[in-house]
């Protein structure tokens, strides 16, 4: 996996539009500050976007396809909660990172679609955009 520096954002009224180097497509973001992209061979792109909101903070975790459509999203939002996106570091299927003071998280991205439990009583802050359906990525601590 290997990060994306080569890319052109568009701030919209409630989202991003990220526009590729290689394309004239645009993708549709949450947020409004693109904090990191990566390239998934396998899949697509995963993007790190956030509200730029340093006192209460989101953090979402977009997969994108090849063919520019949204897969999967994966919020980090905790209420009255600060949050700064630090420390990120990506390997082989992995992105680790700091989000919330002191609390490391880790996202793997697998090659195929696999029905993961632990979804369905998510750590408390982490919101799944398909919670009971077969997915690409998983967020631990």
């Amino acid at each position: 996996m290997e990060e994306i520096k080569d890319f052109i954002v568009d701030v919209g009224d409630d989202n991003l539009v990220v526009s590729l180097s290689d394309t004239s497509e645009k993708i549709s973001l949450r947020g409004v500050v693109v904090e990191h992209g990566f390239s998934v061979p396998a899949i697509g792109t995963l993007w790190l976007t956030s509200d730029d909101s340093p006192y209460e903070e989101t953090l979402h975790i977009s997969l994108v396809d090849k063919d520019l459509k949204l897969v999967e999203q994966v919020e980090l939002y905790k209420p009255y909660t600060p949050g700064v996106l630090k420390d990120v570091v990506a390997k082989d299927n992995l992105i680790q990172f700091e989000f919330w003071q002191g609390v490391f998280h880790q996202v793997t991205i697998e090659n195929q679609k696999k029905l993961r439990f632990s979804r369905f009583f998510p750590q408390a802050g982490c919101h799944y955009s398909n919670k009971f359906e077969a997915s690409y990525l998983t967020i631990s601590k």
